[in-house]
């Protein structure tokens, strides 16, 4: 009777293991998934701002949203920002890239020496 509670504890403790590892990958799938959204919208403006000849830039106003607030700018300011913005959103990418990776190794190395079988139903 005691060893059926032991391996229904042991059971509960590797479940909520595994469920907690599940939600650290979701969750940085999901970040991750953010992040690549505002860098595609970085890039598309950063093109389309770019595309304008720099002769017709010189006087022409720009504005960016900082902090939800509306902030005049030349297009160049601009420009630079988001070719700022751009390479921190890249190398936050790539961070959570290499952790979400990490995660799902340790999942897998943690199933195989747990032995665990995943069944869906």
């Amino acid at each position: 009777m005691s060893d059926t509670i032991s391996d229904e504890r042991k059971s509960q403790i590797l479940q909520q293991e595994y469920n907690r590892s599940q939600e650290i990958i979701a969750e940085l799938e999901s970040q991750l998934g953010t992040i690549t959204s505002q860098l595609q919208e970085h890039l598309i403006v950063d093109q389309s701002l770019s595309s304008i000849a720099p002769e017709k830039r010189t006087n022409r106003k720009c504005f960016k949203m900082i902090g939800g607030v509306l902030v005049e700018k030349s297009v160049d300011d601009v420009i630079n920002i988001l070719n700022t913005e751009i390479k921190e959103l890249k190398m936050e990418r790539e961070k959570l890239d290499k952790e979400l990776t990490e995660s799902r190794k340790k999942l897998e190395s943690w199933i195989t020496s747990n032995k665990i079988k995943i069944v869906k139903g």
